[in-house]
């Protein structure tokens, strides 16, 4: 009894612990009038080809102090991305425009192309302020549509055009923790040509908010389009059905295959393998859910729910070499005593094929931003 007591004693504490931020492992920063703030920059990234460039591939400006990356743990690094500074600087509730940037060296053939190339692949630039994504607006047939980050540039009329003017709208809360970085926007931009140099420049403009910072994440998971969403469920739950009352009417089904329940399987290890495999994504997949709905996996950690799961998978290989190795015995059609076997089958299997698959992804990849060091 005192075992129960001191359990429930000690997660009630780690529940008050956790009940002051509304996510667990971030932690408000309050800035004053002046303090200076610093956006970063992720990787380019894109819907098309899904794989992520480095920010600085392309002839963008650098900072003066020089490039450098930001810690990231391996979740982030799976997930490709590579956050650096940026030359992008202003102070807090300070109004700017205008602000040159810099002037980049002439545009050589190569980087022509590459633009061109990056345009044309429909990629975007992916900015950080307070540890926030930057957010898009836009506005078509009448919604108003949020998208993070900005298009690198487009093409009109087989002429293509660089975003070069950044208007960054900064909201923020005042006397409570700040919500900042919630709002950006693209400006002007310029015709990319060979030969001539481009000129960056950007403004910021401060707005206060009532969105107070427990509240600052809203943006970024609120659902979009979740009514459309549920009606197409619906139909589509309709349709099954229709479709399910046209076979129950049918002969085939189970009845056809009653006879082999029973049968012996012609690959028994196969078998118990996948199924102890299966169980340990499983559980990986349901304790990374409830870790993630209880708030320990927020947005704000990033990389933390790609690590959560690594992390689960590790431990849960216990599960899946039990399920295995008993389902093995309990088949009883092969040898009892390759059950070692089994057990190491089952805890190589699935990590065989991702190690396989990664290797030789290195291999394609050398020139992306996502590619993994083997240590």
């Amino acid at each position: 009894m005192g075992h129960v007591e001191i359990w429930v004693l000690t997660m009630c504490v780690i529940f008050q612990s956790g009940y002051g931020f509304y996510l667990p492992g971030s932690y408000p920063h309050k800035y004053v009038v002046g303090d200076p703030l610093s956006v970063k920059v992720n990787s380019l990234t894109s819907i098309d080809t899904e794989m992520p460039f480095s920010y600085y591939s392309l002839p963008f400006c650098k900072p003066k102090e020089g490039v450098k990356d930001s810690a990231e743990n391996l979740g982030e690094l799976l997930m490709g991305d590579r956050i650096e500074n940026s030359p992008y600087k202003f102070k807090m509730y300070v109004n700017e425009s205008e602000i040159f940037l810099c002037q980049s060296k002439k545009v050589s053939a190569d980087d022509f192309k590459l633009l061109k190339k990056r345009i044309d692949e429909m990629y975007q630039v992916n900015l950080i302020l307070d540890n926030l994504p930057a957010i898009r607006y836009t506005k078509k047939e009448g919604f108003m549509l949020r998208w993070t980050g900005y298009p690198v540039g487009v093409k009109v009329q087989n002429v293509y055009y660089l975003f070069n003017h950044l208007k960054f709208k900064v909201l923020i809360h005042k006397y409570e923790e700040t919500s900042v970085a919630r709002v950006m926007g693209t400006g002007d931009a310029v015709e990319v040509m060979p030969s001539e140099p481009i000129v960056f420049t950007y403004e910021v403009a401060f707005e206060e908010s009532d969105i107070k910072w427990p509240s600052r994440w809203d943006a970024y998971l609120k659902m979009e389009g979740s009514k459309v969403h549920w009606r197409d469920l619906t139909r589509y739950e309709e349709l099954d059905k229709e479709s399910q009352v046209q076979m129950n009417e049918e002969l085939s089904g189970w009845k056809l295959v009653v006879g082999d329940v029973f049968r012996a399987p012609s690959n028994p290890a196969l078998l118990c393998i996948l199924i102890g495999d299966g169980v340990q994504i499983l559980g990986m997949a349901i304790v990374t859910i409830l870790f993630a709905a209880l708030g320990f996996m927020s947005p704000a950690s990033r990389g933390t729910l790609i690590t959560g799961m690594l992390f689960f998978y590790l431990i849960l290989g216990i599960a899946a070499g039990y399920v295995a190795v008993r389902l093995w015995r309990t088949i009883g059609c092969g040898d009892h005593k390759g059950w070692i076997s089994v057990a190491w089958k089952a805890a190589c299997f699935f990590p065989g094929i991702a190690f396989l698959i990664l290797t030789i992804l290195n291999f394609l990849s050398t020139h992306l931003s996502w590619w993994i060091l083997w240590g």
